[in-house]
């Protein structure tokens, strides 16, 4: 169904295992990870070819928990111990490695990586699982570098290119943060989950829905041939309820309700969740039979809460933003697409100025907490092995100052800022990506946010417009829409586009409401697609000076070496939440 689209002047509104079986389980993990790395360091080879001159092991050892509920019942718990391994080999040097090549085989890329592991510790099991992978990894390698170096010789690659190193150096880290396992009161969130599933009973409109609650508790372990050996754990817990309705005309349409934490203690209380729930429920029934707009609108938008805080993660942490990429070398057909394929990011504004004087965003990823609010992005290691800076400023006063980057070299970036961050859920290891971790924005001068609507009418009113339009909540990209007919479904790119060419979607607008300009009365609406704003727009936009914080999960790019650049990954199931955690 064919959707209204909006071009936006921007306003913007700001206990599972014990200690003890913990510490056993690293001992034997990290001693098998130290000892077949050095084996193969030493040893692997293949005749008249090169040896690896890198390896790193990244062994995930992650305990999950599950419950998710329909209609007052329990359809699925499930508790899950998993181990997952990550094994890079590079052949070559740090100028020029096997990475950043692609030809049409994508699956050759993923050699190693995200590969299951045995769960016993079992020091002999463990370093079979290392070895296969290592093996396999190394001869695909060694024959990937050998197409890349005749690839290079047949294209016109410019000299600035060809001088930029495959692989940065880093210093190598010896770190060991201990493992406080998360307690859990699993019985008693059967019961909250079957409690707060009833609650779309109340709404006979609504008919498809249901309520997870998730809970990852993981450690990691990383190892190179560098030298570094670090322990490190992530937690995370998640409740999300995702419900649709179809409107008269046949428009699907759906909603959400999202809480993040790094322990089940740091959720909000059942009764303020079941309050959320009812309320996205009871906005999901109404939009049934919301206005249809029709016609366009270009004019002031004011984004606001959560939308606000997604608006940031669409504009500066996606293809077109704040995050480093290269191009890698592409071999076969995908040559010919090469400036086709190419994402630009704001490396090429780099000194320039993409927001109001007054705006600045810096990565704080070691920032556990704002006020009371734990940040469940928080890291002290990225998952190179790189520690990040306690700030990094992005955008100072408004102007580009740095990118994000991993062990990648680009145009733009000559070393790792410390951002390569694994992914919680479904591919952990393998969807690692580029991520700030926490993203600090900070406004030095603005109205409050109570008074950005009064800022919202008088200029739509300047503009000598009778409405204008207040975003409230847009679906991250990492959670799932209940399953509807596709035919009736929606799918928004986020690939960045050339100029002259249409703005692309935003994204999935779940709450949007029209405010007319003489009284400031509000309408609901459906059926809006809302338009990523220019550079334009964004320099001119009004920000409040108001802080709160947001906890989400990013999707990130490919996790094939290099191919960040041209491949964007999706990180939403169908009924669960798999992505990077982002505050």
């Amino acid at each position: 169904m064919k959707k209204t689209r909006i071009t936006v002047l921007l306003l913007l509104a700001l206990g599972l295992c014990t200690p003890l079986a913990a510490q056993e389980n690293e001992s034997v993990i990290l001693r098998a990870m130290q000892d077949e790395l050095t084996r193969n360091m030493e040893k692997l080879t293949i005749e008249k070819m090169s040896p690896p001159f890198f390896i790193s092991y990244t062994v995930a050892d992650e305990r999950r928990a599950r419950i998710v509920g329909v209609a007052g019942g329990i359809t699925d718990f499930d508790t899950t111990h998993a181990r997952t391994h990550d094994v890079r080999v590079l052949v070559g040097d740090y100028q020029q490695t096997q990475e950043l090549y692609q030809s049409m085989n994508f699956g050759a890329s993923m050699y190693g990586r995200g590969s299951g592991m045995a769960l016993d510790d079992d020091y002999d099991a463990i370093r079979r699982d290392l070895w296969l992978s290592t093996d396999r990894a190394y001869k695909n390698a060694v024959e990937t570098l050998e197409k890349k170096r005749a690839a290079v010789k047949q294209q016109q690659i410019s000299d600035e290119m060809k001088s930029l190193p495959d692989f940065a150096r880093a210093e190598p880290l010896q770190l060991r943060q201990d493992h406080v396992p998360i307690t859990c009161d699993i019985a008693g969130w059967k019961d909250h989950v079957a409690m707060l599933s009833r609650i779309f009973l109340e709404f006979p409109d609504i008919s498809v829905s249901n309520v997870t609650f998730s809970l990852t508790d993981e450690t990691r372990y990383f190892i190179s041939s560098e030298g570094s050996r670090i322990s490190t754990p992530r937690q995370l817990v998640a409740v999300m309820a995702t419900a649709s309705a179809q409107a008269e005309d046949g428009e699907v349409l759906s909603d959400f309700v999202l809480h993040l934490a790094v322990a089940p203690e740091d959720l909000p209380g059942i009764e303020t969740i079941a309050g959320d729930i009812r309320a996205m429920a009871g906005t999901l029934t109404e939009r049934r039979t919301a206005t249809r707009m029709n016609g366009t609108y270009t004019g002031p938008v004011l984004f606001e809460d959560q939308a606000a805080a997604e608006l940031f993660v669409r504009l500066f942490l996606g293809d077109e933003g704040l995050l480093a990429s290269r191009m890698p070398v592409l071999d076969g057909p995908l040559a010919a697409l090469g400036s086709q394929l190419q994402k630009r990011n704001l490396g090429e504004k780099m000194g320039r100025r993409v927001l109001p004087q007054e705006v600045s965003i810096s990565s704080t990823p070691k920032r556990a907490a704002f006020e009371a609010t734990p940040l469940i992005g928080a890291y002290t290691v990225d998952a190179e092995g790189v520690p990040p800076a306690d700030e990094l400023t992005l955008i100072r006063e408004g102007t580009v100052e740095a990118l994000l980057a991993n062990r990648t070299p680009t145009l733009y970036t000559s070393a790792s800022t410390g951002h390569h961050c694994p992914g919680l859920g479904s591919f952990a290891i393998s969807s690692g990506a580029i991520a700030p971790g926490v993203l600090d924005v900070f406004v030095s001068e603005g109205p409050t946010a109570e008074a950005m609507k009064t800022e919202l009418l008088e200029r739509a009113r300047d503009e000598g417009l009778e409405y204008a339009y207040i975003v409230r909540r847009i679906r991250p990209e990492t959670v799932p829409a209940p399953p509807v007919d596709t035919d009736l479904s929606a799918t928004f790119s986020m690939f960045g586009r050339n100029p002259g060419e249409a703005s692309a979607p935003l994204g999935d607008v779940v709450a949007i409401y029209r405010v007319a300009t003489a009284d400031g009365s509000e309408e609901l609406m459906r059926n809006i697609e809302v338009l990523k704003p220019g550079s334009s727009p964004l320099r001119r936009c009004l920000a409040s000076r108001d802080r709160a914080a947001w906890n989400s999960t990013m999707a990130g790019s490919s996790s094939i070496p290099g191919m960040g650049a041209i491949i964007s990954i999706g990180s939403s199931m169908s009924g669960g939440l798999s992505g990077i955690p982002t505050s």
